[in-house]
């Protein structure tokens, strides 16, 4: 089972990313916010964890280690229950601005299913969004 307390830090944690990448986006500017969440080794990745940004039509405008998917329309991606986590990602920053989607995604270093939570706010047309995979899989 799941430490609760783990499960709070890592929602802190990830919010905190974000509100860190919009306060870049909100005295740099879009271009430089979007060049930083594109840096591979830029502070906006550590570990399995990363910033990146769709825009509110589920285009993805900048993610640190999918790089060849900027530029595509995301929203109808799912996730291997058949999820179309983006598209509620972006219903809820349409409607409400931030929140969490729970969802299943590939591990970048084993590769392995596991279940990932992402927090995630709007700000003007952009949603910045930072996730977390749960550690109850026994990998982490």
């Amino acid at each position: 089972m799941k430490n609760a307390s783990v499960d709070t830090r890592d929602r802190i944690a990830a919010r905190r990313w974000v509100q860190s990448a919009i306060a870049l986006y909100e005295t740099a500017g879009e271009k430089a916010v979007l060049a930083e969440i594109e840096n591979p080794r830029g502070r906006f990745v550590l570990d399995d964890r990363c910033v990146f940004a769709l825009d509110i039509n589920g285009t993805l405008l900048a993610h640190p280690l999918e790089s060849e998917m900027k530029g595509k329309v995301l929203i109808d991606l799912k996730d291997s229950d058949g999820k179309a986590f983006l598209r509620r990602i972006i219903d809820i920053s349409n409607n409400r601005g931030y929140g969490f989607v729970d969802y299943k995604w590939p591990h970048p270093e084993s590769g392995k299913e596991l279940s990932r939570t992402v927090f995630f706010e709007k700000v003007d047309r952009i949603i910045f969004c930072s996730g977390f995979y749960s550690s109850e899989e026994g990998f982490l």
